[in-house]
């Protein structure tokens, strides 16, 4: 099965935010052969037990209230509503030794 494609976040793969590991996705319960391993805010401990395609479709945000980035820089520099909700909720965050901007 090929990745979903995420518009904010070509490759996750080359980032390092999703890795070729072998798991079950505790949203949807269904084995998957990637892994989202970068951050995930959440009250929920979800690094590594996260599929893709989850993400994605705004699974995970749904079930977990999880967000993969900061919506307060993208809010303050005027991005629109739309394109923060897809890039907090659907899309998967990087891995960084600062906070992503």
């Amino acid at each position: 099965m090929d990745l979903p494609t995420f518009r904010y976040h070509p490759d996750p793969l080359a980032s390092g935010a999703i890795k070729k590991e072998s798991g079950i996705c505790a949203c949807c319960g269904k084995h998957a052969d990637y892994m989202y391993v970068a951050s995930a805010y959440s009250s929920h401990d979800l690094r590594g037990k996260l599929c893709p395609w989850c993400i994605a479709d705004g699974s995970a945000h749904d079930k977990f209230d999880v967000e993969f980035s900061d919506s307060v820089p993208l809010s303050d520099d005027g991005i629109p509503e739309h394109i923060i909700e897809e890039v907090v909720q659907r899309t998967p965050g990087f891995i960084s030794w600062q906070q992503e901007v």
